[in-house]
């Protein structure tokens, strides 16, 4: 696991390039997490990219049914926990071998501390190879490293998160559908339980396709339990895979599963792109 602090602001990474987010929300009011009546705003902002710059080519919402304004207050949460976060989030990334750099010429080049520089945060990364929500055996031997594990570990450290990510998945691939969302679920819990003030993202796994395979069937399940648990989606499927058929050769590592440089350096571009969308 390794900490790392940003603390200049850094330059931001253009708009044009593309994005894809929705997160369940309800302005002003919202019901029990738990709640049976979902409510839910999906926001959905597409845009057509290269590797550097694009043009936004839709933005589509739509809107469910607004939960009881008879709720109590205390049941109450805000609509969008980015917005309230400080300038210089102090924040939690749980992950597998991308949030490691896997791949990259070395770590500092990964995607996941790109990204953090990007968007300024004081961020803790912890990530470990070949693990999931379901999957605590890692890469190098270890085990008891799922992630649900890993968050209770930093719950029970006394360290305060403005946001916690997870990312990842494809590593719990023998792991059926329903499994896969309920560890999801317990993941975000755990972190919802000790820092109830904090954003919670789960951005969805992703894979370069040049060696023809796609398992990102996984997606359905960890998106079911992001939105189960009123966590913040990143989708990087939807619309339009942000990894595909064309750009996959340029940004594959070798191996099929891992990213080069220039791979990470889109991702993360593409992940700040959506969360900077959502914070202003």
């Amino acid at each position: 696991m390794t900490h790392i602090s940003f603390h200049k602001r850094s330059a931001r990474i253009p708009r044009t390039l593309g994005l894809v987010f929705y997160h369940r929300v309800v302005p002003d009011v919202i019901r029990p997490a738990r709640s049976r009546a979902r409510n839910i705003v999906r926001v959905a902002v597409a845009t057509l990219v290269g590797a550097v710059a694009g043009a936004v080519t839709s933005i589509t919402l739509a809107v469910g049914p607004l939960a009881s304004t008879e709720l109590p207050e205390s049941e109450r949460v805000p609509a969008n926990p980015l917005t309230t976060i400080p300038d210089d989030p102090t924040v939690l990334i749980v992950g597998d071998s991308w949030a490691e750099g896997i791949g990259a010429t070395k770590p500092d080049l990964g995607w996941a501390r790109a990204a953090a520089e990007a968007l300024s945060w004081n961020a803790t990364i912890d990530a470990v190879g070949g693990t999931g929500f379901t999957k605590g055996n890692a890469s190098d031997g270890r085990t008891d490293l799922a992630y649900d594990q890993r968050i209770s570990a930093h719950a029970a450290s006394g360290t305060e998160y403005d946001i916690i990510v997870f990312q990842g998945g494809l590593n719990d691939f023998l792991a059926p559908p329903r499994e896969e969302t309920v560890a999801v679920i317990r993941a975000v819990d755990i972190a919802r339980q000790r820092w109830p003030e904090a954003a919670i993202v789960v951005f969805g796994p992703l894979e370069p396709l040049a060696q023809g395979v796609d398992r990102s069937s996984r997606l359905e399940a960890i998106a079911t339990g992001a939105e189960e648990s009123d966590a913040i989606y990143v989708d990087p499927k939807s619309p339009v895979p942000w990894l595909n058929e064309r750009n996959s050769p340029r940004f594959d590592a070798g191996d099929g599963l891992h990213l080069n440089d220039a791979g990470y350096a889109y991702v993360a571009a593409r992940f700040a792109a959506t969360i900077e969308s959502y914070t202003d």
